[in-house]
Protein backbone atom coordinates (compact mmCIF):
# COMPACT_ATOMS: atom_id res chain seq x y z
CA UNK A 1 0.00 0.00 0.00
CA UNK A 2 3.21 2.33 0.82
CA UNK A 3 4.59 1.58 -2.85
CA UNK A 4 1.13 2.40 -4.22
CA UNK A 5 0.26 5.68 -2.41
CA UNK A 6 4.18 7.09 -3.16
CA UNK A 7 3.54 5.89 -7.13
CA UNK A 8 0.08 8.15 -7.22
CA UNK A 9 1.90 10.54 -5.03
CA UNK A 10 4.70 10.64 -7.95
CA UNK A 11 2.05 10.84 -10.60
CA UNK A 12 0.52 13.69 -9.19
CA UNK A 13 3.48 16.26 -7.90
CA UNK A 14 5.95 15.81 -10.64
CA UNK A 15 4.56 13.71 -13.62
CA UNK A 16 0.99 15.94 -13.30
CA UNK A 17 -0.62 12.48 -14.73
CA UNK A 18 -3.87 12.93 -12.30
CA UNK A 19 -5.27 15.92 -10.60
CA UNK A 20 -5.28 14.08 -6.89
CA UNK A 21 -4.78 11.01 -5.08
CA UNK A 22 -7.61 8.73 -4.53
CA UNK A 23 -8.23 7.56 -1.04
CA UNK A 24 -6.68 4.28 0.17
CA UNK A 25 -8.45 2.21 2.77
CA UNK A 26 -6.14 0.78 5.19
CA UNK A 27 -6.85 -3.21 6.28
CA UNK A 28 -5.42 -3.78 9.73
CA UNK A 29 -5.33 -8.05 10.88
CA UNK A 30 -7.88 -7.29 13.75
CA UNK A 31 -8.66 -3.64 13.80
CA UNK A 32 -5.51 -2.85 15.25
CA UNK A 33 -2.33 -1.13 14.15
CA UNK A 34 1.08 -2.22 14.42
CA UNK A 35 3.59 -0.47 17.24
CA UNK A 36 6.27 -1.61 18.33
CA UNK A 37 9.09 0.31 20.50
CA UNK A 38 11.91 -0.99 22.57
CA UNK A 39 12.69 -0.06 26.07
CA UNK A 40 15.77 3.01 26.76
CA UNK A 41 18.09 0.29 27.63
CA UNK A 42 17.25 -2.35 24.73
CA UNK A 43 18.21 1.59 22.83
CA UNK A 44 21.35 1.93 24.71
CA UNK A 45 21.87 -1.85 23.89
CA UNK A 46 21.33 -1.51 20.31
CA UNK A 47 23.56 1.64 19.99
CA UNK A 48 26.31 0.38 21.29
CA UNK A 49 26.32 -2.25 18.69
CA UNK A 50 25.84 0.27 15.69
CA UNK A 51 28.78 1.12 13.91
CA UNK A 52 29.47 4.91 14.53
CA UNK A 53 27.60 6.60 11.10
CA UNK A 54 24.41 4.59 11.71
CA UNK A 55 25.09 5.15 15.62
CA UNK A 56 24.12 9.23 15.04
CA UNK A 57 21.47 8.54 12.70
CA UNK A 58 19.03 6.10 15.24
CA UNK A 59 20.31 8.71 17.86
CA UNK A 60 18.82 11.44 15.97
CA UNK A 61 15.68 9.47 14.59
CA UNK A 62 15.17 8.73 18.25
CA UNK A 63 15.22 12.38 19.71
CA UNK A 64 13.06 13.16 16.24
CA UNK A 65 10.65 10.96 15.58
CA UNK A 66 11.66 12.06 12.32
CA UNK A 67 10.93 8.84 9.35
CA UNK A 68 13.89 6.96 7.56
CA UNK A 69 13.88 9.26 4.36
CA UNK A 70 13.65 12.18 6.10
CA UNK A 71 16.56 11.76 8.18
CA UNK A 72 18.93 10.51 5.42
CA UNK A 73 18.27 13.06 3.30
CA UNK A 74 18.02 16.09 5.48
CA UNK A 75 20.71 18.89 3.97
CA UNK A 76 22.29 21.86 6.18
CA UNK A 77 19.69 24.33 4.62
CA UNK A 78 16.87 23.11 6.23
CA UNK A 79 18.83 23.28 9.91
CA UNK A 80 18.20 26.19 11.83
CA UNK A 81 21.12 25.91 15.18
CA UNK A 82 20.34 29.15 16.40
CA UNK A 83 16.45 28.23 16.80
CA UNK A 84 16.92 24.80 17.52
CA UNK A 85 14.98 23.74 14.87
CA UNK A 86 14.76 21.99 11.43
CA UNK A 87 12.33 21.54 8.86
CA UNK A 88 10.80 18.90 6.27
CA UNK A 89 9.04 20.88 3.47
CA UNK A 90 6.36 20.16 1.82
CA UNK A 91 5.58 16.75 -0.33
CA UNK A 92 8.49 15.27 1.97
CA UNK A 93 6.07 14.70 4.67
CA UNK A 94 3.99 11.24 4.46
CA UNK A 95 0.98 13.82 4.72
CA UNK A 96 2.22 16.04 2.32
CA UNK A 97 2.24 19.11 4.35
CA UNK A 98 5.83 20.71 5.51
CA UNK A 99 6.78 20.17 9.13
CA UNK A 100 9.10 22.27 11.82
CA UNK A 101 10.93 19.74 13.92
CA UNK A 102 11.99 21.13 17.68
CA UNK A 103 15.41 20.04 18.54
CA UNK A 104 16.30 18.85 21.75
CA UNK A 105 19.36 18.63 23.06
CA UNK A 106 20.19 15.13 22.06
CA UNK A 107 19.25 15.50 18.57
CA UNK A 108 21.49 18.96 18.82
CA UNK A 109 24.11 16.96 20.02
CA UNK A 110 24.39 15.01 16.73
CA UNK A 111 24.34 17.52 14.60
CA UNK A 112 27.02 19.70 15.94
CA UNK A 113 29.22 16.42 15.43
CA UNK A 114 28.50 15.56 11.80
CA UNK A 115 29.00 19.80 10.97
CA UNK A 116 32.16 19.46 8.28
CA UNK A 117 31.71 16.65 7.58
CA UNK A 118 30.06 17.53 4.34
CA UNK A 119 29.03 20.55 2.36
CA UNK A 120 24.98 19.64 2.06
CA UNK A 121 24.11 16.23 3.45
CA UNK A 122 24.26 16.09 7.04
CA UNK A 123 24.64 12.57 7.70
CA UNK A 124 27.23 10.21 5.59
CA UNK A 125 29.52 7.59 5.38
CA UNK A 126 32.88 8.01 3.78
CA UNK A 127 32.80 11.53 2.61
CA UNK A 128 29.20 10.77 0.87
CA UNK A 129 25.35 11.30 1.82
CA UNK A 130 24.41 8.27 3.57
CA UNK A 131 21.89 6.57 1.35
CA UNK A 132 20.06 3.27 3.35
CA UNK A 133 19.96 2.54 6.63
CA UNK A 134 18.04 -0.48 7.09
CA UNK A 135 21.64 -2.68 6.45
CA UNK A 136 23.30 -5.86 7.15
CA UNK A 137 25.17 -3.78 10.02
CA UNK A 138 21.61 -2.93 11.51
CA UNK A 139 20.12 -6.26 11.29
CA UNK A 140 22.91 -8.09 12.54
CA UNK A 141 23.39 -5.22 15.85
CA UNK A 142 19.69 -6.13 16.20
CA UNK A 143 20.30 -9.66 16.11
CA UNK A 144 23.19 -9.73 18.50
CA UNK A 145 21.02 -7.50 21.12
CA UNK A 146 18.42 -10.21 20.88
CA UNK A 147 15.73 -7.75 19.61
CA UNK A 148 13.28 -9.46 17.16
CA UNK A 149 10.23 -7.97 15.10
CA UNK A 150 11.70 -4.51 15.17
CA UNK A 151 12.18 -2.20 11.77
CA UNK A 152 13.67 0.94 11.24
CA UNK A 153 10.29 3.19 11.03
CA UNK A 154 9.65 1.50 14.90
CA UNK A 155 12.50 3.72 16.16
CA UNK A 156 9.44 6.31 15.48
CA UNK A 157 6.93 4.48 17.57
CA UNK A 158 9.41 4.39 20.12
CA UNK A 159 9.97 8.07 19.96
CA UNK A 160 6.57 8.55 20.39
CA UNK A 161 6.16 5.70 23.13
CA UNK A 162 8.31 7.54 25.11
CA UNK A 163 6.75 10.64 25.01
CA UNK A 164 3.77 9.63 25.75
CA UNK A 165 4.86 7.50 29.00
CA UNK A 166 6.12 11.15 30.04
CA UNK A 167 2.95 12.26 30.05
CA UNK A 168 3.39 14.13 27.08
CA UNK A 169 -0.50 14.88 25.64
CA UNK A 170 -1.68 13.32 22.41
CA UNK A 171 -2.55 16.38 20.65
CA UNK A 172 1.26 17.82 21.41
CA UNK A 173 2.25 14.29 19.95
CA UNK A 174 0.08 14.69 16.89
CA UNK A 175 1.82 18.01 16.12
CA UNK A 176 5.52 17.18 17.32
CA UNK A 177 5.37 13.91 14.71
CA UNK A 178 3.05 15.56 11.93
CA UNK A 179 0.12 13.13 12.22
CA UNK A 180 -2.52 14.87 9.97
CA UNK A 181 -5.32 12.39 11.76
CA UNK A 182 -5.97 11.77 15.57
CA UNK A 183 -6.63 8.65 14.63
CA UNK A 184 -3.22 7.74 13.94
CA UNK A 185 -1.86 9.10 17.46
CA UNK A 186 -4.55 7.54 19.55
CA UNK A 187 -2.10 4.39 19.03
CA UNK A 188 -0.08 5.33 21.42
CA UNK A 189 -3.19 7.18 24.50
CA UNK A 190 -2.87 3.80 26.92
CA UNK A 191 0.69 4.60 27.21
CA UNK A 192 -0.15 7.41 29.94
CA UNK A 193 -3.07 7.63 32.27
CA UNK A 194 -1.86 10.47 34.71
CA UNK A 195 -4.58 12.99 33.05
CA UNK A 196 -7.40 10.27 34.05
CA UNK A 197 -6.05 9.26 37.50
CA UNK A 198 -8.09 12.71 39.12
CA UNK A 199 -11.15 11.10 37.80
CA UNK A 200 -10.69 7.42 38.95
CA UNK A 201 -9.67 8.86 42.60
CA UNK A 202 -13.55 10.08 42.70
CA UNK A 203 -14.42 6.51 43.41
CA UNK A 204 -15.13 6.83 47.04
CA UNK A 205 -16.46 3.44 47.61
CA UNK A 206 -15.11 2.28 50.98
CA UNK A 207 -16.43 -1.48 51.69
CA UNK A 208 -16.52 -2.51 55.17
CA UNK A 209 -14.73 -5.53 55.09
CA UNK A 210 -13.65 -7.12 58.01
CA UNK A 211 -9.43 -8.13 58.21
CA UNK A 212 -8.03 -11.63 58.47
CA UNK A 213 -6.79 -11.06 61.61
CA UNK A 214 -10.05 -9.87 63.21
CA UNK A 215 -12.17 -12.36 61.24
CA UNK A 216 -9.58 -15.24 62.71
CA UNK A 217 -10.54 -14.10 66.54
CA UNK A 218 -14.35 -13.90 65.82
CA UNK A 219 -14.65 -17.48 64.69
CA UNK A 220 -12.20 -18.42 67.88
CA UNK A 221 -14.61 -16.99 70.00
CA UNK A 222 -17.51 -18.29 68.80
CA UNK A 223 -16.25 -21.51 68.81
CA UNK A 224 -15.34 -21.42 72.61
CA UNK A 225 -18.63 -20.14 73.64
CA UNK A 226 -20.47 -22.60 71.65
CA UNK A 227 -18.51 -25.39 70.89
CA UNK A 228 -21.18 -27.07 69.16
CA UNK A 229 -22.41 -24.89 66.86
CA UNK A 230 -20.17 -23.55 63.53
CA UNK A 231 -19.52 -19.62 63.28
CA UNK A 232 -20.88 -18.36 60.14
CA UNK A 233 -18.36 -16.98 57.71
CA UNK A 234 -17.31 -13.06 58.54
Amino acid sequence: MALIRAMFRRAMREWEWIDHVPAFKTYNKGGQVRVRWITEEQAEKLLRELPDHQREVVVFALSTGLRQGNVLDLTWDRVQLARRMTRIEHGDTKNGNALGVPLNDLAMAVLQRQKGKHETHVFTYRGEPLRSANTRAWRKALARCGITNFRWHDLRHTWASWLRQNDVPTWVLQELGGWKSETMVRRYAHLSVKHLQPYADQLIFAPKIRPPERRRKLRKAMTQNHPHRRPKRA
